[in-house]
């Protein structure tokens, strides 16, 4: 029962935890800044039938900016990624180091120093913090006692997702929350639905002993 005990602890404790933090919060959306600006049409030479003459295949097709300049970005069939200056129609390289660096600053709300930048594209240094499905990431790692960090696509150059120590405490606190301690992602584990079960024959076991602790003596003195 003290098993039991410390489990209803850890519940109300990670429950606490997540209903008290702000979800825009725990998602980063204070760490990027608001730089996005009305595509300027006028700078757009080549056109979406330009695109699609050129690459026929083409699909998931999106005007957008990057770092103040217009592109598009898009895959194909195969999955295949593209990104394409949208004023010449000319293929833009893979993200590197120094362009991840400027995408990184340009995006983030204050002056934070960068502490680390890094390319992850293979599982062996996959963070557990990052689906595999975003790969080929940048890693830049600011300068902050909550550790702020930008996952850059290498392909698209856009901010994959962003992680701090608040997510990474959320994300921990669910785990505890749900009994999952691998990956936080099977919320109907065996584990969670016997710890549960034990818990509520618990609690009405215990309803019980109370009612025949406080409520029968009475009964019987009455008698």
């Amino acid at each position: 029962m003290a098993f039991i005990g410390i489990q209803f602890l850890i519940w109300s404790l990670s429950g606490l935890y997540m209903v008290s933090m702000d979800i825009h919060f725990i998602h980063g959306e204070s760490l990027q800044a608001q730089t996005k600006q009305p595509i300027a049409l006028a700078q757009v030479n080549y056109s979406f039938s330009n695109l699609l003459s050129e690459y026929p295949d083409a699909i998931q097709v999106e005007l957008t900016q990057l770092l103040g300049k217009p592109i598009y970005r898009f895959v194909d069939k195969n999955q295949r990624k593209y990104m394409l200056n949208a004023q010449t129609g000319a293929p833009l390289p893979l993200i590197d180091k120094d362009r991840a660096l400027l995408i990184a600053k340009h995006n983030m709300r204050g002056n934070n120093s960068i502490a680390s930048v890094q390319l992850i594209d293979d599982t062996s240094t996959l963070p557990s913090e990052l689906s595999t499905r975003h790969l080929p990431v940048w890693q830049v790692v600011f300068e902050h006692y909550s550790s702020p960090t930008f996952y850059i696509s290498q392909h698209f150059g856009n901010i994959v997702t962003k992680r701090h120590f608040f997510w990474r405490m959320f994300d921990w606190m669910w785990r505890f929350h749900i009994m999952d301690y691998d990956d936080g992602e099977n919320v109907a584990n065996w584990f969670l639905l016997f710890i549960a079960l034990l818990s509520v024959s618990a609690a009405l076991l215990g309803l019980m002993l109370t009612y025949q602790r406080v409520f029968k003596p009475s009964s019987t003195g009455a008698n």
